[in-house]
């Protein structure tokens, strides 16, 4: 188990955009004013998992984190050293080097499907407390263990069965008053998908256009408050059964998952995010 303390103990005084900037700068400099920050992988290896590297998704994420931190405060449930965290398909363990400023690692846990990248987080040295998990499996922590949960672009591409499964399994570990925030595709992305090119030099626009005799139905489907799903695939450890892209609308998340998680915003600005961003609270 990690035990380094929070990033602010290691750099005492340090702002938000200061962290930032440090994580930028960490880059290219693994040790920080005599402190040995995490690793990043091949720029490769962050596009495979995330569609960007290096400063751009830094840039990205940086904006999920303010956003999730600033919802906290609004549900009365501000980020401190005493939240346990839960990066819910941590990938390379993007979104922990953030939150690594204010609450120590061994409060950080993050859980992925690919043992290869949870084993790289380990390697990468990066903050907190990594596990594999199946598909369909379980968590492997007790029930109310967490006050935040996130989970970046990986709501975007489970199937509807899949989905509920989860989205039980993180109600079952979430203290009562968590925060959740996690990403979904929203309409404008069915949209979006009869502008691709079949042609594309870019694979997964080549592979979305394939589908656009079926944005109609899909629509159609979002709209009514349906599961709009198509299935592909995402390699290694993510088949066709357990992985596509996925839309749902605010109406399915109230309506399927209010029970769970009591709804605080259904944030779809495309100017400041591709995906929606919802978050919402267990009761």
């Amino acid at each position: 188990m990690s035990t380094l303390p929070a990033g602010i103990d290691l750099f005492p005084g340090t702002t938000e955009k200061q962290w930032y900037e440090l994580i930028v700068r960490s880059i290219r400099e693994p040790v920080v004013s005599g402190v040995d920050m995490p690793r990043f992988p091949h720029g490769r290896v962050q596009r495979g998992f995330v569609g960007s590297a290096d400063e751009q998704t830094l840039a990205e994420a940086n904006n999920f984190w303010l956003h999730v931190k600033k919802t906290c405060v609004t549900a009365s449930n501000p980020v401190t050293a005493n939240t346990r965290f839960l990066d819910f398909g941590s990938a390379w363990g993007r979104y922990t080097r953030f939150f690594w400023r204010d609450i120590p690692a061994k409060n950080l846990f993050g859980v992925d499907v690919d043992p290869e990248i949870v084993a790289t987080c380990r390697y990468l040295g990066v903050p907190g407390n990594f596990s594999v998990i199946e598909p369909l499996g379980k968590l492997p922590y007790a029930d109310n263990s967490f006050d935040l949960i996130i989970a970046y672009s990986v709501f975007t591409h489970l199937p509807e069965n899949v989905a509920n499964h989860w989205m039980k399994e993180l109600s079952r570990v979430a203290a009562p008053g968590a925060v959740i925030a996690y990403t979904v595709e929203p309409r404008r992305f069915l949209t979006f998908i009869e502008t691709l090119d079949p042609a594309s030099p870019n694979m997964w626009h080549a592979l979305m256009a394939t589908f656009k005799d079926r944005v109609p139905g899909l629509l159609a489907e979002f709209d009514k408050g349906e599961y709009a799903y198509i299935p592909t695939s995402g390699g290694a450890y993510r088949d066709a059964d357990v992985y596509g892209d996925a839309a749902i609308s605010e109406r399915y998340i109230r309506e399927r998952w209010g029970n769970l998680f009591r709804l605080i915003n259904y944030h779809d600005v495309a100017a400041e995010f591709w995906q929606a961003i919802v978050t919402a609270q267990k009761p």
